[in-house]
């Protein structure tokens, strides 16, 4: 059980990172091509891109999972992961709260404390808090269904199997 947790939890973790990275990259690129001269010159761009992209990220798979019921990260890895639509939906869900407190936690850096301090939370911080945080909403999912089943079936054929002392 601990097993599947520790497995479920670490992939839900490398393929959330690399959704949010491919979605960071592809919107730095639209705001490069559209308002890119002047974004790099503003040192506020620096302090409150970041807040502002996790916030939208996080609206955007909410809105998708509750408006028009497409949960993006089923979409992209959904065939890897054997879950089910409702284990999707509540990681979805608890994955766009974690995102927005993120979101405001580093607005709250931006603001309130100095460069250097917001700099050094960006660069360590804030990556250790989104990789525990994510690690924590997948070891929370519990294994879905069919593995359970699969698990109970196989530990009740191997008791089965084996000789009965009275």
């Amino acid at each position: 059980m601990i097993k599947q947790r520790f497995s479920l939890a670490l992939s839900l973790l490398w393929r959330t990172y690399l959704a949010y990275f491919i979605y960071s990259v592809l919107f730095s690129m639209a705001l490069g091509f559209t308002i890119g001269a002047g974004l790099l010159a503003s040192r506020d761009f620096l302090r409150f891109g970041p807040p502002f992209t996790l916030g939208l990220f996080a609206l955007l798979i909410a809105v998708l999972e509750l408006g028009g019921r497409v949960n993006v990260l089923q979409a992209v890895f959904g065939a890897r992961l054997k879950r089910t639509q409702a284990h999707w939906r509540t990681y979805v869900l608890q994955l766009s709260l974690l995102l927005i407190a993120l979101a405001l936690l580093n607005a709250l850096f931006a603001l309130f404390a100095p460069f250097e301090v917001w700099v050094y939370y960006k660069v360590y911080g804030a990556p250790l808090l989104f990789a525990v945080g994510i690690f924590v909403l997948g070891w929370a999912q519990t294994p879905s269904t069919a593995e359970t089943i699969a698990a109970h079936t196989e530990e009740s054929s191997a008791t089965s199997a084996a000789p009965k002392w009275p």
